[in-house]
């Protein structure tokens, strides 16, 4: 008689203990790329940036070019700025909302996308909404070993490279490609 009660009390009580654990709120995951590219102005990728329903303007386009559109979907001129002392030489920069544009020389040379609306990637991760461990469920990603904290890179879709900043919690807080101004 004991053992059959242990047999039907025993999965039972299993059972109750994983009713009593909350299930979690969201699974992590990246920004479905359909709902993240439908609510940006602009959308960058591993090679440049576009508006919203033109060509691509690629690495190497010239400033004017690129500006005028980035001005066009934003409805505002750009934030200009500029520092002699990077890396790869004296750059120019174009910030729309969360998205700075670099130039060297007059050519657009790369991005840097921090938290903000209006701009998203190609694959649809955006910095303050897309985690770290949801972008690990849908593309590779690689923790880079830098003086730079939570630095990443990650394979977009169409097998580009994307350099990223995520906070100790997991929180995505930055998105580049191309030529950067990051001190290492």
């Amino acid at each position: 008689m004991i053992r059959t009660v242990t047999l039907i009390a025993l999965p039972l009580a299993l059972c109750a203990c994983g009713q009593s654990q909350p299930a979690p709120e969201t699974e992590p995951s990246a920004v479905a790329p359909a709902e993240a590219i439908a609510s940006a102005k602009l959308v960058v990728d591993a090679d440049g940036v576009a508006a919203k329903g033109s060509d691509p303007l690629r690495f190497g386009a010239d400033r004017a070019d690129v500006d005028a559109a980035a001005a066009q979907a934003f409805g505002a001129a750009p934030q200009q700025s500029s520092n002699p002392e990077c890396g790869a030489g004296p750059m120019d920069f174009s910030a729309f909302g969360p998205l700075r544009l670099g130039y060297l020389d007059g050519r657009f040379a790369g991005w840097f996308l921090g938290e903000g609306e209006g701009v998203a990637t190609s694959d649809g991760v955006i910095p303050g909404v897309t985690t770290l461990e949801g972008l690990q469920l849908e593309r590779r990603v690689r923790k880079l070993d830098t003086t730079l904290d939570g630095e990443f890179q990650y394979t977009t879709a169409d097998y580009g490279t994307i350099t990223g900043f995520a906070d100790p919690d997991g929180s995505i807080t930055g998105l580049a490609a191309g030529v950067t101004c990051f001190f290492r």
